[in-house]
């Protein structure tokens, strides 16, 4: 059975005691060139064979890249989390201590978009004078999808599941920067790991209480709205753990930086990413109790998500 997470008049306590604003971070550091801005094996190019032959300054600026990609996933993410709860907020007839959950958890969310744009700037400030992403953005047709989610929010219950998996691999990401760290300390560029060192006291907080939505939200659905929630959140996982089109998109600046790449490497750095899922170290480091081990145990106690474990051979089926 599933770990109770603390209750809603614990985590809102914990919510002004352990407040932070975003100008609590040192902006005053320089983002540093000559290390890498997050733990390599968070890049799904890591796990690709021809990656090994790219020389040390080019693995250093793919990890750079990356690691961009992965602050505009957040800057996306967790914007379009805000629509869902202000939607949800918006229906009323919630309980009161989970309404003033929902009203921290919109404000902290939106400090961490400003967050992660300010270490984006900071990070490539050509790139970002407008605030607008370069590597991760999804197609018209996944936009208009998670519109119709966030509209939506109490019809379509996707975004539920998908809050619990990203906010758990936040955690898993903060993890490996502490570990890295330990390994090698200093590798890591110490603005990037500031930030993601605060997002984590956040995010802890942030899915416990999309647990209280499971329950609050989810759990009392009928069985077709559960049925559409699986296969929604199955659709995104097969793109999220396929790991490909914004890989593509940091290949392509990688050759554009390295014009040598584009003839010898690239092609074959682009073939072997479609295999990428099928990699089973890059599944169990990234889709595997290792990695997300309450969101696996709660997934496994939802038969709707039956199809899902086909996407996830690293991962356990039984709930913890």
């Amino acid at each position: 059975m599933r770990k109770r997470p603390e209750s809603l008049d614990a985590l809102n306590r914990r919510a002004s005691t352990d407040a932070f604003c975003a100008d609590d971070i040192d902006w005053s550091l320089e983002v540093d060139p000559a290390k890498c801005w997050e733990p390599d094996e968070l890049n799904g190019l890591w796990f690709v064979p021809s990656f090994r032959a790219l020389d040390e300054a080019q693995r250093r600026r793919c990890n750079q890249l990356h690691a961009l990609a992965v602050s505009e996933q957040f800057v996306w993410f967790e914007g379009e989390l805000i629509r869902a709860i202000r939607n949800v907020l918006a229906g009323g007839g919630i309980p009161a201590q989970l309404d003033e959950a929902l009203r921290h958890f919109v404000e902290e969310e939106q400090k961490h978009i400003e967050m992660f744009w300010r270490l984006l700037e900071k990070s490539a400030p050509a790139w970002y004078r407008r605030r607008a992403p370069r590597f991760f953005r999804v197609s018209r047709l996944e936009q208009l999808a998670t519109d119709c989610v966030t509209g939506h929010p109490r019809l379509l219950l996707a975004w539920v599941w998908l809050a619990i998996l990203i906010e758990e691999r936040t955690l898993y990401i903060s993890r490996l920067h502490v570990q890295a760290e330990k390994r090698a300390p200093g590798a890591i560029d110490a603005l990037h790991a500031q930030v993601h060192g605060f997002h984590f006291r956040d995010e802890v907080r942030h899915y416990q209480l999309d647990q209280h939505l499971l329950t609050w939200l989810y759990d009392p659905q009928a069985s077709w709205k559960k049925a559409l929630s699986a296969f929604m959140f199955r659709q995104v996982m097969r793109s999220f753990v396929g790991a490909r089109r914004t890989a593509q998109r940091i290949l392509r600046q990688l050759a554009a930086e390295y014009p040598a790449l584009r003839a010898r490497l690239l092609p074959h750095l682009l073939t072997e990413l479609r295999h990428v899922a099928d990699n089973p170290r890059y599944q169990l480091k990234h889709f595997s109790a290792a990695a997300q081990p309450r969101t696996l145990a709660l997934l496994a106690e939802y038969p709707e998500h039956e199809a899902l474990w086909a996407l996830l051979p690293a991962a356990r089926r039984s709930p913890a």
